[in-house]
């Protein structure tokens, strides 16, 4: 099948970093890339045209740090998130509602909610889920995704009694009889997760959990994202994307981050290369350990500063460092990428330490060793990932959604750190890579580079506006930076000849609108190797 795209500006993002007009496809690989003329003669005359009319093509958006897997069943959960719901009374209301249409002991799952701290007023307690769902076990996602709220049914089923203890990297928030409270912190939550996937799985059966994932995949295809890597993939999750492989239902490209036994689990297993067969196929790939270098609940594990200039190290990191340093370098053995969660200060030093200890005694030409995240980061351990060849994969949608937020918790902290400094990591010499971390930040990558062009937050905020990057370089961690963060660069990222025609039409070049007016944008087509996978209007 041969494919021309004319009339465009046809963002490479190759070396040159070069604007065109014309794009040829044949058999789902670019062969040309030049003016309408040079591309029209690389084709027969009978190819399938598509006149772009001014409008923009780009390469398709890679997101390597994504939480495909737990949005799969979206559809089939209780959408938990305030707003719209109007708070926590708003929430118990849907989950009864659910409740009365489901049968005695299927499991009821939420997504979204935001009652975090230690104080229980705002949580889901346990009695209140019981009262809203007295027959059904309940688990329902923080949106953080650090997080869960249970009801009683869900606990049991979990294995989680008044006498369980907490177990290291969690907490079983309890009340003031010492029962378990239903909010489950980190590790603690790992069983009612599981437990609750895994009925999923069950009750859905392989065809609806296969449909589940297309649809799911869809959605990102229709804001332009043609690959993810799936940030904690467990068991249930590699079973829920082989199930869709099989069935040819996988449209995107998915990388699967071998976690372990559960969400917050040490990824031991993975790291002894007990998923070497994760490259199941073109579409189903892996080569990636994931694990958690530092909480949100109760803290991030970083150094505070105190007014009086004290320093305080605060939030208790998931490993000790030579647990860290084992975990990678076991990795490094076997091959394998290893991508690291840190959100605080003290986490990323950790990770850095590990990451340059693995490369005295494992050294690899090319690992690509990656910190996710990296929030609380500054320029010093900016410039030490740089020259230690560590990637940092960002998420700038965080500054629309909590933005002033993270701004404020640094300046309380006495954090020495910018909110998601994107003009200073650049600058650093590091390679960064955006992606989404959805669905604990919006999924969309236009918005996201909106967030780091134009520096403004939800509410309208501009927050640390001299971090602004440009179009273009913002264009760049989403598209050929993320790619490489997978190891995918050598394939797509790019508009370049001999890559697959992973492509994105927007309705503007991002790179000649005002910052604002990037979020206006529109994805009108996507296409994966050549194969048009979403249209704009065209129907599901």
């Amino acid at each position: 099948m041969e494919l021309l795209f004319t009339g465009g500006r046809v963002l490479t993002i190759d070396a040159l970093d070069r604007v065109v007009s014309g794009v040829a496809v044949r058999d789902g690989r670019i062969v040309a890339v030049g003016d309408d003329a040079e591309v029209r003669q690389a084709v027969s005359p009978d190819a399938a045209q598509v006149e772009l009319r001014g409008r923009a093509l780009a390469p398709g958006f890679c997101d390597p740090h994504n939480h495909f897997s737990m949005t799969t069943f979206e559809p089939r959960s209780v959408d938990c998130r305030v707003p719209p719901l109007a708070g926590k009374a708003g929430v118990l209301e849907a989950i009864a509602a659910a409740a009365a249409g489901c049968p005695p002991g299927q499991w009821i799952w939420g997504l979204g909610y935001s009652g975090g701290g230690r104080e229980l007023g705002a949580a889901l307690l346990r009695g209140e889920l019981d009262d809203a769902a007295p027959n059904n076990p309940v688990c329902v996602m923080d949106f953080s995704y650090h997080a869960c709220y249970a009801n009683s049914a869900a606990m049991a089923l979990g294995g989680i009694t008044r006498d369980t203890p907490d177990p290291r990297g969690g907490e079983i928030l309890r009340d003031a009889s010492g029962e378990a409270a239903g909010m489950l912190w980190e590790r603690a939550m790992n069983p009612v997760h599981q437990a609750s996937m895994r009925a999923h799985i069950d009750r859905l059966g392989p065809d609806v959990v296969a449909g589940l994932v297309d649809q799911n995949a869809r959605r990102h295809l229709s804001h332009g994202v043609t690959s993810v890597g799936d940030a904690v993939v467990m068991p249930e999750s590699a079973e829920i994307y082989r199930l869709a492989d099989e069935r040819g239902k996988l449209p995107i490209v998915v990388h699967q981050m071998r976690g372990g036994n559960g969400f917050f689990a040490a990824p031991e297993a993975a790291a002894e290369g007990s998923f070497l067969a994760d490259d199941v196929s073109d579409r189903l790939r892996g080569g990636i350990v994931k694990l958690f270098m530092d909480p949100v609940f109760p803290s991030f594990t970083m150094t505070k500063c105190h007014p009086d200039g004290s320093l305080e190290d605060v939030g208790t990191p998931y490993y000790e460092q030579d647990e860290v340093d084992q975990l990678v370098i076991n990795a490094a053995r076997h091959g394998l990428q290893t991508a690291i969660h840190c959100l605080g200060n003290r986490a990323i030093d950790m990770a850095l330490n590990a990451y340059e200890r693995v490369q005295r005694e494992v050294p690899r030409e090319d690992p690509r060793y990656r910190i996710e995240h990296f929030f609380f980061g500054n320029r010093e351990q900016m410039e030490r990932a740089a020259s230690l060849g560590v990637m940092i994969s960002h998420q700038p949608a965080f500054l629309y959604s909590v933005g002033p937020g993270l701004g404020a918790y640094a300046a309380e902290n006495g954090i020495d750190s910018t909110v998601l400094p994107y003009r200073e990591m650049l600058d650093s010499g590091v390679t960064v890579a955006s992606g989404s971390d959805f669905p604990c930040a919006p999924v969309e990558p236009l918005l996201g580079l909106h967030s780091a062009v134009s520096r403004r937050s939800r509410d309208g905020q501009v927050v640390a506006p001299e971090q602004a990057i440009s179009a273009r370089e913002g264009l760049r961690t989403y598209t050929i930076n993320s790619a490489a963060a997978m190891f995918r660069d050598h394939e797509v990222g790019s508009i370049e000849v001999g890559k697959r025609a992973d492509l994105v039409v927007l309705s503007h070049d991002p790179s000649l609108v005002t910052p604002e007016y990037i979020r206006e944008i529109v994805v009108q087509q996507t296409y994966v190797d050549g194969k048009l996978e979403y249209a704009l209007g065209a129907p599901a």
